[in-house]
């Protein structure tokens, strides 16, 4: 997924998303706008995603037919003449025993938004609280 988000490749990305929170958002062909749109505001402000880290995933939770864990995930993105580390929390969720896993990112989907997107998560899953980014200099 990560090298997904790297490459920008929307068709590759789709398949890590679940099809209901694919489905609100308007399918596939939305994305693909709305990927247009970032790419051209990210080209304009001299923004590039330079690095996608995934961490280790937590315990992994059987509740109403599915897996899910939270896993860890840091996203550097290179922003005029500095560096914004983004520390987030992927839900990670399996509806077929692990074979496929879909990922959703608490930076988006968070709160209210995430208890509606989602209602069958398990009350044991621990979301960290999201974390401010951090702004760094470019070193030179």
């Amino acid at each position: 997924m990560a090298r997904a988000v790297l490459s920008k490749d929307v068709n590759k990305l789709v398949t890590y998303m679940p099809p209901k929170l694919l489905a609100d958002a308007g399918g596939k062909d939305k994305l693909f706008i709305a990927r247009d749109t970032l790419n051209k505001f990210m080209k304009q402000f001299g923004a590039e995603v330079k690095k996608v880290t995934i961490g280790d995933p937590g315990k992994i939770i059987s509740y109403n037919k599915q897996l899910q864990a939270t896993v860890p995930q840091t996203t550097e993105v290179k922003f005029m003449a500095s560096k914004v580390i983004l520390e987030s929390t992927l839900i990670a969720i399996s509806e077929d025993n692990g074979l496929h896993w879909y990922f959703v990112d608490t930076t988006i989907y968070h709160g209210d938004k995430l208890k509606s997107s989602l209602p069958d998560l398990s009350p044991e899953l621990v979301i960290p609280p999201l974390k401010q980014p951090k702004i760094l200099a470019d070193e030179q």
